[in-house]
């Protein structure tokens, strides 16, 4: 009861205006509502590789941006002259997401588009749990405890860059155990851009329930030419959850 008053509390007095929170070094205003997932060192290795390659007036797509802890930060590192794509399909998430980006008066480098990606385009369901990030195309995760089914509007990030004349400079994928389709609706951008820096956080536990297979995922990134490098401490970038950077040699990411 306590715990619900404060929240009760923090909503009436915050929720239009936001509340402050420092992520890896940024400070910015989120609803009250998630403001613990907004904690000092979020996924600090990633938030390294990402600040270490964008630059003033790139392009960057956030590619499953949730409620926005990403695409906030890498709208602060392209500057006003940049621009973020956020790709979010749920729709409780996709309008906590714009909310944020309301308070933090990034409406001018960041852009909401409301799909999922895969490699075809069209309508799929969507398994979502409020807004929780590991809500999933597909089928329900098991991680959560119950879920909603709702249809949600599909893209290929192919089609979506051809259709917006985008050639992203720096992509960060987190599509719950999609990745394999994802890629695979992304393989003529990637290949018509060489220098695109590519950030995907790995899910290979959901890879069978999303119908596909780590070998799948070996032979698409060897079609591809591309190397994957754990960011997270992962012993194998592919068999084992974790964020990798997607190479085209072992040498040191450098910005484009």
């Amino acid at each position: 009861m306590a715990r619900e008053l404060i929240e009760s509390l923090l909503e009436a007095a915050y929720g239009r205006k936001g509340i402050t929170r420092r992520v890896n070094g940024l400070e910015m205003r989120v609803h009250p509502r998630v403001r613990d997932r907004f904690i000092v060192d979020y996924d600090a290795p990633v938030a390294d590789c990402l600040r270490g390659v964008i630059r003033p007036g790139m392009t960057c797509l956030n590619v499953g941006a949730n409620v926005g802890i990403f695409a906030i930060q890498m709208a602060a590192w392209c500057g006003p002259d940049g621009r973020v794509i956020a790709f979010e399909p749920n729709p409780d998430t996709a309008a906590l997401l714009r909310r944020h980006i309301e308070m933090n008066n990034l409406g001018s480098r960041i852009r909401v588009v409301q799909a999922a990606t895969a490699a075809e385009s069209g309508m799929m369901d969507f398994y979502a749990a409020g807004t929780d990030g590991m809500s999933r195309l597909g089928s329900p995760n098991p991680l959560l405890a119950a879920t909603t089914v709702v249809q949600v509007e599909v893209t290929t990030l192919d089609s979506y860059c051809e259709r917006e004349s985008i050639r992203p400079d720096v992509v960060l994928m987190d599509v719950e155990g999609y990745e394999v389709f994802a890629l695979r609706g992304f393989r003529q951008t990637i290949a018509s851009n060489p220098n695109m820096q590519l950030v995907v956080e790995f899910h290979p536990s959901s890879w069978a329930d999303a119908g596909c297979t780590a070998g799948e995922m070996r032979e698409l990134l060897e079609s591809l030419g591309l190397i994957p490098v754990p960011l997270t401490g992962q012993a194998d970038p592919i068999d084992d959850y974790g964020v990798v950077r997607l190479t085209r040699s072992l040498d040191p990411v450098t910005p484009s």
